[in-house]
């Protein structure tokens, strides 16, 4: 997985057979979620779908689910697709009592999202 550092952030990427893969790591407060967007909007990231590992988030604050959902809502607008993967229990009580989860897919992990994303066997990226 690349490195992508915004402000003092550091993100996790990988780009593969057309979807993006981000990582972030730590607390998802605002400013990390600001630094999120910047790099999910980037030309860099300019894939046809995106799967966020939430694997090594701790938490996420409202700026964090205000930014799913907007996300959420440009890639169905654009005929992308946004898999969540590695949701932290905390993340995921939060997703529901929001209402949230019926929302956002789900995969355990980034090979299953792959699949759901695209029938084809895949393997991901070493």
């Amino acid at each position: 997985m690349r490195e992508a550092k915004i402000s003092s952030h550091r993100f996790g990427y990988t780009l593969f057979e057309g979807s993006a893969i981000v990582r972030p790591e730590g607390a998802c407060d605002e400013e990390r979620t600001e630094a999120l967007a910047k790099l999910v909007n980037s030309p860099l990231i300019s894939a046809k779908n995106l799967i966020l590992d939430l694997s090594r988030v701790g938490y996420v604050e409202s700026p964090g689910y205000r930014w799913l959902v907007r996300q959420l809502q440009q890639l169905e607008s654009d005929g992308k697709t946004l898999v969540l993967v590695g949701v932290p229990p905390s993340v995921e009580r939060a997703l529901k009592l929001l209402r949230l989860d019926r929302f956002f897919p789900v995969a355990r992990d980034v090979q299953e999202a792959l699949a759901g994303l695209e029938p084809a066997e895949q393997q991901i990226p070493s």
